[in-house]
């Protein structure tokens, strides 16, 4: 009987020793050996863009955003980016390394550009408190070909595009070109508030700008509907790159274009160039937009010849009122209308200052809309210490707004067309003019 025993033993042995052996020859290289392979082509493609890479992301908060990038060897990148002035001209180092989680992925490993959008303080460079843009800077590959590579966060499931740059987008980036393209973009709009398109079939598809919100939308009628398809853009060199691709006239189009010399804006498919119009007046009634390709109406004395004299009373009545409730030169200098469509709330927003410190407070209102646009609001309970401590300056305005229907229209002054008014339906004396944003 031993002597089966030590048999049955040694069989077992060789049997594990032949499937140690094996697991090389059936699969090749084993699985780390794999991927360590495939981190090194990944790495080599970066490096091998002798003049970096043109990147779009867009964080899983919303927006979109430009950058640059410059992979090293000894594993470190430079970077430019569209955020600010200053991150559009001054070039970022930090380092980078390519990881293995779950999948191959590229990691920002030290604090850079990119780490601004999840910067949990949003003293830092805005969002939401705790979250910045929900954004990521570990990022997972989903696909690459020679000179383009699409990426995902691996926590926020941001998207992002690298595309190989040339010599002459290098030297475009190095000197300023995000920066003023994005101001391009920005006062094109600014001028030229309704852009639009046209079908084969003769229907006009307007293109709407967010400039504050970097959004993008077409809306169109279809069915007799209002039809709009949001979207989100980042800067590029010549114009603006968008998350995903909308279609025209069954072209698929992904980036809009601005000749600044021309004082045009364009798309590119199918080997020609399609310029967008400029429409004399509206094409949609503004109520439509609101929320959607437009978010708010800021206001300031900047913009009193969008007042009516009823509410220029209430406005003056606020601001002399405010340095008399206990703090001493405390003044309103803003009030904005924001707009949020999806939750049906229209927030009041008011800008003080005091000496050198700038506070803002916010009275949020539940609305109805009609089917002929006219808006009814109700102010829900005080929030907020400074809403609560400068109520009584306010009281007269907001009581106001509670009161009757109101409408949207645009509106336009010198220097300025691209405004809009919230006015009285039931008391047409009152009517809160500012910039359309």
């Amino acid at each position: 009987m031993k002597k089966y025993i030590i048999a049955g033993t040694l069989l077992c042995i060789l049997a594990a020793s032949c499937r140690k052996d094996n697991d090389g020859s059936v699969f090749g290289l084993k699985p780390e050996e794999r991927m360590n392979t495939t981190l090194t082509a990944y790495k080599q493609q970066l490096t091998g863009g002798a003049n970096g890479w043109k990147a779009y992301l867009f964080p899983n908060g919303g927006q979109g955003f430009g950058f640059y990038f410059k992979f090293g060897e000894n594993n470190r990148v430079n970077m430019l980016g569209d955020l600010t002035p200053i991150t559009g001209q001054d070039l970022s180092e930090s380092s980078y390394r390519m990881g293995a989680q779950q999948r191959p992925s590229l990691v920002f490993d030290t604090y850079n550009y990119l780490h601004l959008l999840s910067d949990p303080d949003d003293r830092v460079f805005g969002g939401l408190r705790g979250k910045g843009y929900d954004s990521d800077f570990e990022f997972g590959y989903d696909s690459t070909r020679t000179d383009t590579v699409f990426l995902t966060g691996n926590a926020k499931k941001s998207k992002m595009v690298l595309v190989r740059a040339s010599a002459a987008d290098e030297a475009a980036y190095k000197a300023g070109g995000l920066n003023t393209m994005r101001d391009a973009v920005s006062d094109y709009v600014v001028t030229h508030p309704t852009l639009y398109t046209t079908t084969a079939d003769g229907k006009k598809i307007q293109t709407v700008f967010n400039t504050n919100s970097r959004g993008f939308s077409l809306v169109y009628e279809k069915d007799g509907e209002l039809v709009t398809d949001v979207n989100n853009y980042a800067y590029t060199l010549t114009g603006v790159f968008t998350k995903d691709p909308f279609i025209i006239n069954n072209t698929s189009y992904r980036e809009l274009f601005l000749d600044n010399d021309k004082k045009i804006m364009y798309l590119k498919g199918n080997g020609k160039n399609t310029e967008l119009q400029v429409a004399n007046g509206p094409l949609f009634a503004l109520h439509l937009l609101m929320g959607i390709g437009y978010d708010q109406i800021e206001t300031s004395d900047a913009t009193k010849g969008a007042f009516s004299p009823g509410y220029q009373t209430m406005w003056t009545a606020a601001k002399t009122q405010m340095p008399n409730l206990g703090f001493p030169n405390l003044q309103l200098i803003g009030l904005n209308i924001l707009f949020d469509t999806q939750s049906q709330l229209m927030g009041v927003q008011i800008k003080l200052t005091q000496n050198a410190n700038s506070f803002t407070g916010m009275y949020i209102f539940d609305y109805v809309k009609n089917k002929n646009g006219e808006y009814s609001f109700t102010m829900q309970d005080i929030k907020g210490e400074i809403p609560g401590l400068v109520y009584p300056a306010m009281k007269q305005i907001l009581t106001k707004l509670a009161t009757g229907k109101y409408r949207l229209d645009y509106f336009s002054m010198p220097g300025n067309s691209q405004m809009a008014q919230l006015i009285g339906v039931d008391d047409p004396t009152i009517a809160i003019g500012g910039s359309l944003k």
